[in-house]
């Protein structure tokens, strides 16, 4: 249960009736206006801190010209997986297989795809290595896009104090993992298991991936400012009311100086009603 709002004593379950029972104050009205105002003053401070993170979002992707191609360019490469990624050939162990292969290509063979061919093609002398490049090349490949995906995501905090260095860092892994599984494929040893070369869909996707870095780095180059809503706290502008709080300003004080906000509020919008109305009725 709560304590009483008048006394503080801690009421019981049994404690259900209107009145304390030690001080006999009505539990539900008494301060109930400076208890309005105190949930008031705390559903105002969270919305602030909200209200920032939507303004640093609606920066992120909208903010200008730069971050809304940003959100195209992130997702674009993706494009390019569904052209020849490689001109593959593939015997047993794995499914027999000879020809393009882009992502829906990989897709559709992951019914058929056997883990444990995986494993007797890097336990085999004469076809380590290139069970190792190939096992490295789909890895690298599939990490890429998972990262691509997190790039996205990122692309929303990129206003936050952190952002850039995140954006950066995502970029750069991204780039590697798509460097390293195309030297991979490329450098697949001569064997009779797997063989073949790096398609145009490797190279494209190479590039749209630089290209969304070339765009990253233009947009934090850009110092793009975040426009942040002016929040208010019982008609006192927020910055305002955090500082006399850290200044030590007796709540009275601060209470009475939102009434006068407020009141004053109440009157201009008063004025303004009138002033519509008496313009309403010269017409």
């Amino acid at each position: 249960m709560a304590d009483c709002p008048k006394c503080k004593q801690h009421l019981k379950l049994s404690d259900w009736k209107q009145h304390c029972p030690y001080c006999g104050a009505n539990i539900v009205v008494y301060d109930l206006q400076e208890r309005l105002m105190k949930d008031a003053d705390v559903a105002e401070v969270q919305y602030y801190h909200f209200q920032k993170k939507v303004d640093r979002l609606k920066a992120s992707f909208v903010g200008s010209k730069l971050t809304i191609i940003r959100i195209f360019t992130s997702l674009l490469p993706i494009a390019a997986l569904f052209l020849p990624i490689v001109k593959i050939e593939l015997a047993e162990p794995f499914a027999t297989y000879s020809g393009n292969m882009g992502v829906l290509d990989i897709y559709n063979m992951f019914e058929k795809l056997d883990l444990g061919a995986f494993g007797s093609v890097i336990g085999n002398a004469d076809t380590k290595t290139a069970g190792i490049l190939f096992s490295l090349s789909i890895i690298c490949l599939l990490l890429s896009v998972v990262t691509m995906l997190l790039h996205f995501v990122f692309n929303t905090l990129a206003c936050s104090p952190k952002g850039k260095i995140r954006n950066y860092t995502t970029d750069i892994i991204y780039i590697a993992l798509v460097i390293i599984a195309m030297l991979s494929f490329y450098f697949i040893p001569e064997n009779a298991v797997v063989s073949g070369t790096v398609g145009i869909g490797a190279y494209l996707y190479l590039f749209l991936v630089g290209v969304n870095f070339l765009v990253d780095v233009l947009c934090f180059r850009e110092n793009l400012q975040v426009k942040h809503a002016q929040c208010y706290v019982g008609g006192i502008p927020i910055e305002e009311y955090f500082t006399m709080v850290e200044r030590g300003v007796p709540q009275e004080e601060i209470r009475a100086e939102m009434y006068k906000r407020l009141s004053d509020i109440q009157k201009e919008q008063e004025k303004k009603l009138l002033e519509k109305a008496g313009k309403k009725e010269g017409k």
